[in-house]
């Protein structure tokens, strides 16, 4: 018999091992520890409370992990994963645990669903439809390494401003629908930061990073989430140029990624592409289902 529970009714070693064997033979096999688990849940804000576990009689068959953050009163809810054990697949459970996962989200009066899929999971992709859910946007994964081109004449155009990323969170600097990993809110736990440029105080484009950095020592690496131009001119997009050369430390010697990066961020896209950067293996989709 098929059962709902939420994931607070498991220890953190019966979700962890959930978690690996929902993933077993997919795209991508999750090998993460549990300590790794247990601060994934914790740095990403997902929650057992909001989080859907698959019984069959007794034993856990598929679970969909859940958080949701409040963004100007509405609230933007967020799958970091559905997984189904292989012995189960193929028997259409994915659709009943997807509509209870976004059953308890109507409870919660989340008005907003949103989730990323990998773009070659056609079946998941397809299940995640069938509930509701539309395609808006593609999400890349470019990367660089070494010296990058660097345009001295930027600097002096614009005031450059960097503040810690949960600063920019709460500074309607960047859009609120956007991948969950990628807002200001999630980013900044080690070395977020926004980078913006203005003029006569105003903002004119901005970009959020995070730096993978020892105390004390030069980065070994940059990874870029969002872009903003506030400014659609010339100078908007010249700006633009200009964070980003900041914000990737273009003049260091570093190893550069993007992580889902959205397509409607093609400025950007371009600019990166023109200047060294190259597409990764790895694409996603980014979902959405409007809930009230």
């Amino acid at each position: 018999m098929i059962t709902f529970k939420t994931m607070e009714n498991l220890s953190f070693k019966q979700a962890h091992e959930l978690f690996i064997n929902g993933f077993e033979g997919y795209f991508i096999p999750m090998k993460m520890s549990l300590d790794d688990f247990v601060i994934r849940m914790g740095n990403e804000g997902l929650s057992p409370e909001l989080s859907i576990v698959m019984y069959d009689a007794d034993q856990p068959i598929g679970f969909v992990l859940q958080g949701i953050r409040e963004v100007d009163g509405q609230k933007i809810a967020w799958n970091g994963g559905t997984g189904i054990i292989p012995s189960y697949r193929g028997k259409k459970h994915g659709t009943v645990l997807m509509e209870k996962a976004l059953d308890l989200l109507k409870q919660q009066n989340v008005s907003v669903a949103t989730l990323e899929a990998l773009s070659v999971n056609k079946p998941a992709i397809k299940l995640y439809e069938n509930v509701g859910y539309e395609v808006i946007d593609t999400l890349h994964f470019l990367e660089s390494e070494g010296e990058l081109p660097y345009k001295e004449d930027l600097v002096n155009e614009f005031t450059i401003k960097r503040i810690p990323a949960l600063q920019a969170a709460h500074g309607h600097i960047f859009p609120t629908r956007v991948p969950w990993q990628v807002d200001p809110s999630i980013t900044p736990k080690i070395g977020g930061e926004a980078v913006i440029a203005t003029k006569n105080g105003e903002i004119y484009a901005a970009c959020l990073i995070r730096k993978k950095q020892q105390y004390g020592s030069e980065p070994e690496g940059v990874t870029l989430f969002q872009t903003v131009m506030k400014k659609e001119s010339e100078e908007g997009e010249r700006a633009l140029h200009l964070v980003l050369q900041e914000g990737l430390d273009f003049k260091q010697p570093l190893k550069r990624t993007t992580y889902n990066l959205l397509d409607m961020n093609h400025k950007t896209i371009s600019f990166l592409q023109k200047n060294g950067f190259k597409n990764t293996e790895i694409s996603q989709v980014f979902m959405v289902k409007n809930i009230i």
